[in-house]
């Protein structure tokens, strides 16, 4: 007969906690179930704080002992996870891997605790925690597989922590604090937490007769909670600013959870005569992985059209779980996707989540339209107060400052002929294919090409009979050149007017300049010798007479 303790903690797979607090024992050489002890939990006090992907659990109880002092025996079980089943392991990790800061304070002292591993079947002998050795534990794991009990195959010793604590006549009162991280589910779609509740009811009032919970899931974050140990909406209260629904979780068999969407503060459920029928299930939903597999099922030549709400929500999301910022460096790749009025959504996220009242009627009607948006009319936005990574996310999403831009194409094109030109006026022969290279975009450097093999095939220049650099054949000593003038045509595309000075002469051209691999690059050259109307042209005209080339 397998022995179970009064307060279990599973760990399934990995990473998925199931957790709880403190199993006791009648005095004896069996293990007595809990409900046969004379022992009675008054009040509990359950306090539930995530930080980044873990939850601090504190536990404060009152526990009535009717009788004359006794000593019992205090057990909890955590199950190992099936990664860490091996001798090595177990001797690396002698406390539970995903599990920390495990005290227990009882009566003002603290306890001093021992860690078994144990098998699943009888570990309670002759009064003691008896740890399994390794043969041990794989003929379980064997047996358990023999058995198809998929489940303990997995996870074939427990983590059991144990101590001996004194229970004085009448009021007893423990503190147990641990941190346990969260799990990820789903393929990480998910953290969830787990939390056993009903072994509260082998007590020998087969209840609590106080009960209390808080969990604080941090600002500016959704959750919900599946509604096995509560009925109604109105039984969890909101301590702070937040709102609370009946939601549907697609994945999940129950349509009714509850969707908890916090600005600010946590939440609290209390019951008199607890006697629980369920366990604690706290979901945080679509971290980064599902929206990952989201985005590369859009069809991504619609450029601009995905729905807004799902790029709202999901770096929503991800600031939960790892940064705002860190989410748009994940992203960033799909920038162009965003349209003008996407950006200016995701701009005034912060601002979003601590409740701004927009101006914009239409950012305030989009806001609005989302389940976790709370206004506040108290809150008044600056940039300046918000933490140095979201200000980094305004900035990247704000309109760019134009004439900043062309201050640096400005440049760009300066740092280019100034190196071009002193190479004409040091070589005979100037490397002209390596400055074609390393200064025109790719799409124009690859037309540039096909100009080229149209231009082998007819054996006659149709572009290349003056170079396209200097805009002659030849050059002299004034070689020079001065930038007239820069034109944004966006945030990535400009128009240059250049004078290039050359034996004596002056021609005014036109440059086209494109953001592309982190800096300005040439597209087009418009205005040089034969290339009055640029090479796209003079390709155009070769097309139309015939002339293909053979460089694809």
């Amino acid at each position: 007969m397998r022995k179970v303790l009064s307060f279990i903690v599973c760990l399934i797979s990995v990473a998925v906690a199931y957790a709880n607090d403190g199993a006791f024992y009648a005095e004896g050489n069996h293990l007595i179930p809990i409900v046969e002890t004379d022992i009675r939990v008054q009040k509990e006090v359950l306090t539930l704080n995530r930080v980044n992907d873990r939850i601090e659990v504190t536990v404060y109880y009152e526990f009535f002992n009717p009788v004359g002092e006794k000593e019992v025996l205090v057990g909890f079980e955590a199950q190992a996870p099936d990664v860490l089943f091996n001798e090595t392991s177990v001797k690396m990790f002698p406390q539970h891997p995903y599990m920390r800061n495990f005290k227990v304070v009882m009566n003002g002292e603290p306890l001093t605790f021992e860690v078994a591993h144990a098998s699943h079947d009888d570990y309670y002998v002759d009064g003691k925690i008896k740890s399994a050795s390794i043969k041990e534990l794989e003929l379980e794991e064997w047996m358990n597989d023999v058995d198809g009990d998929e489940e303990a195959a997995l996870h074939p010793y427990l983590y059991v922590y144990h101590f001996n604590a004194k229970f004085r006549p009448g009021l007893n009162i423990i503190q147990h604090t641990y941190d346990f991280d969260m799990s990820d589910e789903r393929n990480g779609f998910t953290k969830d937490f787990f939390y056993i509740l009903t072994a509260a009811n082998r007590w020998a009032n087969h209840r609590i007769d106080d009960f209390t919970l808080y969990v604080d899931m941090g600002d500016h974050t959704s959750f919900h909670i599946s509604p096995t140990f509560f009925k109604s909406l109105d039984e969890w209260e909101i301590l702070g600013v937040g709102k609370k629904e009946i939601g549907t979780v697609p994945y999940q068999v129950r349509p009714d959870s509850l969707f908890f969407h916090m600005q600010q503060g946590n939440i609290r459920f209390s019951r008199e005569n607890f006697h629980p029928d369920g366990e604690l299930r706290i979901t945080r939903d679509l971290i980064w992985g599902y929206w990952t597999w989201i985005i590369r099922e859009e069809d991504k030549n619609k450029r601009g059209s995905f729905d807004t709400e799902s790029f709202v929500n999901r770096y929503k999301l991800q600031y939960e779980s790892i940064g705002l910022y860190g989410a748009l460096q994940k992203e960033e790749t799909y920038y162009d996707q965003f349209s003008q009025e996407q950006r200016r959504i995701l701009k005034n996220l912060p601002f979003a989540y601590r409740g701004y009242i927009f101006n914009s009627k239409e950012l305030q009607d989009f806001y609005e339209s989302t389940a976790w948006y709370i206004p506040n009319p108290d809150y008044k936005a600056d940039v300046q107060q918000l933490p140095e990574e979201e200000q980094r996310w305004v900035e990247f999403w704000s309109p760019t400052d134009l004439s900043t831009l062309s201050k640096d194409v400005e440049k760009r094109v300066n740092d280019i002929y100034n190196h071009v030109f002193s190479e004409y006026l040091k070589s005979v022969y100037p490397p002209r294919n390596v400055f074609d290279s390393q200064y025109f975009s790719k799409e124009f450097y690859h037309l540039h090409k096909q100009i080229g093999s149209i231009e082998n095939q007819i054996k006659e220049p149709i572009v290349h009979d003056v170079d396209y650099w200097i805009g002659g054949q030849d050059w002299s000593n004034d070689l020079s050149f001065q930038v007239l003038s820069v034109e944004m045509l966006n945030e990535k595309k400009a128009d240059v007017s250049i004078n290039i000075h050359n034996c004596g002469h002056d021609s005014k051209d036109k440059l086209v300049l494109i953001y592309e691999r982190d800096n300005w690059f040439i597209d087009d050259m418009i205005g040089t010798s034969s290339w009055r109307e640029g090479i796209l042209q003079s390709l155009e005209d070769c097309k139309k007479e015939g002339l293909l080339p053979s460089v694809e």
